[in-house]
């Protein structure tokens, strides 16, 4: 099995020489044994061909994996749909297909079926969504709120897969199906529960002078918490719309296996792109009401620590920036930063040069301050991984302590969900120097 971990601190001069071999490509139209097996039943006029067929699919669920001969690291991954008249195309989205609606199926002559084809390393882990009927319109010229919640309402679940995960989009999309191929290591958050006692969880809202409005926020509070004695780490999370759905379990999970000391937690709402656009992109506002209005209130209401060295803040994509920059600008409140996928890409209007947050972090002094940071090998090389790998680089060169490491997987909380997990061993963790 291929380990997850591809790298952790390596020397600054081999970044540039790892990772280079793709671990996914488009296959040939016709590679599929299933396929071909169901091409040559419908040439030799096999009735009951395409009903076996997809009776066969509904019962394993899809997509179909298949063995790639001499390739053992290597998995043949085909998306199915079942067309009718009206199907004019299907796309695949996300994972390994991208978001530029370049991904269509192929239709199987003479019959229903819709299918595409990966060459896919046998250790990846991806969200994906279809599109029957796309309108083939690029999220590259989706420019306003309104037009992506009408593209985006285009996309769906696989109906033959039941896994599913949240979604990036926040609002305005719901779930995504996900694909976990032999070789991928297992998730904390599917761990089972039974005997472990859980946390609890509550929907409130804090009333910010600084943001000028009552922020929804969702806090979990570990089983068996009490507003005396000594007080709580504390974990600061964005996008608690969907982080809702996976961290409280995780946080069971590591307290409970005595990974992570019993913690606080409060996950920001950001579900409204325009909302998350704003606060989350390097927004000194933001991070002033994170500083000066959340952290009181964390530490007034849950009995939150006083200490920065256990306290973290994290957060993906948007929010990986978001934390880095939080931690830049209050290392006083925050010291320990999460960033998962991190968009270090961005740059403020109008500046023409991208990764303005690594220039500034090069340009800064070095704080007491220490990163946990990961990005997927199936996101985009030049607005994703190369982004985060310049920044680990930064870090590095500037002597933070830095756990870097790279996953076989795409841009989504699928992934970010482990990736979580790891960040709070490593940071909060018994083995991270820190005591609570």
């Amino acid at each position: 099995m291929i380990a997850r971990r591809e790298f952790v601190l390596l020397p600054l001069q081999m970044a540039c020489a790892f990772g280079q071999q793709p671990t996914h490509s488009l296959a040939a139209p016709g590679s599929s044994p299933a396929l071909k097996r169901l091409r040559k039943q419908i040439d030799s006029g096999d009735p009951r061909s395409l009903r076996n067929f997809w009776n066969s699919v509904s019962a394993a669920g899809t997509p179909l994996i298949e063995t790639i001969p001499d390739e053992p690291e290597f998995s043949l991954v085909t998306f199915l749909w079942r067309g009718d008249g009206n199907t004019r195309n299907v796309v695949v989205f996300d994972g390994v297909a991208g978001f530029e609606a370049k991904d269509q199926m192929t239709n199987l002559a003479q019959s229903d079926v819709w299918y595409r084809s990966y060459r896919v390393r046998s250790d990846a882990r991806f969200a994906y969504n279809l599109s029957p009927n796309d309108s083939l319109q690029p999220f590259s010229e989706v420019k306003t709120d309104e037009q992506m919640q009408r593209r985006l309402a285009m996309l769906q679940v696989d109906p033959l897969n039941p896994r599913r995960c949240p979604t990036t989009f926040g609002e305005y999309r719901n779930d995504c199906s996900y694909v976990a191929l032999p070789g991928a290591p297992p998730l904390l958050w599917e761990s089972s529960l039974n005997g472990i006692r859980t946390g609890a969880v509550e929907l409130t809202s804090i009333d910010s002078a600084l943001l000028r409005n009552k922020k929804r926020i969702w806090i979990y509070t570990p089983a068996g918490f009490v507003r005396a004695g000594e007080r709580y780490p504390l974990l600061v999370i964005f996008d608690g719309d969907r982080n809702v759905r996976w961290i409280p379990r995780i946080l069971d999970l590591l307290i409970a296996h005595r990974q992570i000391p019993p913690t606080v937690t409060v996950m920001t709402d950001e579900s409204a792109p325009k909302e998350r656009g704003s606060e989350l992109a390097c927004s000194p506002q933001f991070t002033d009401f994170l500083a000066k209005e959340l952290v009181p209130w964390s530490r007034d209401k849950l009995h939150a620590t006083m200490q920065p060295h256990l306290t973290v803040v994290a957060g993906s994509s948007y929010g990986g920036l978001a934390s880095v920059f939080a931690g830049l600008r209050y290392p006083n409140v925050f010291s320990n930063i999460i960033s998962l996928s991190g968009s270090f890409w961005w740059k403020p209007q109008p500046d023409s040069q991208a990764e303005w947050l690594t220039r500034q972090m090069k340009a800064s002094p070095v704080v007491p301050i220490r990163f946990f940071l990961e990005v997927g090998l199936l996101e985009d090389d030049h607005i994703q991984i190369e982004p985060n790998r310049r920044m680990r680089d930064t870090l590095v060169s500037k002597g933070y302590p830095v756990n870097y490491s790279e996953y076989d997987g795409g841009h989504s909380f699928l992934n970010w969900s482990q990736g979580m997990a790891d960040g709070l061993c490593y940071l909060l963790g018994a083995k991270s120097g820190h005591k609570s």
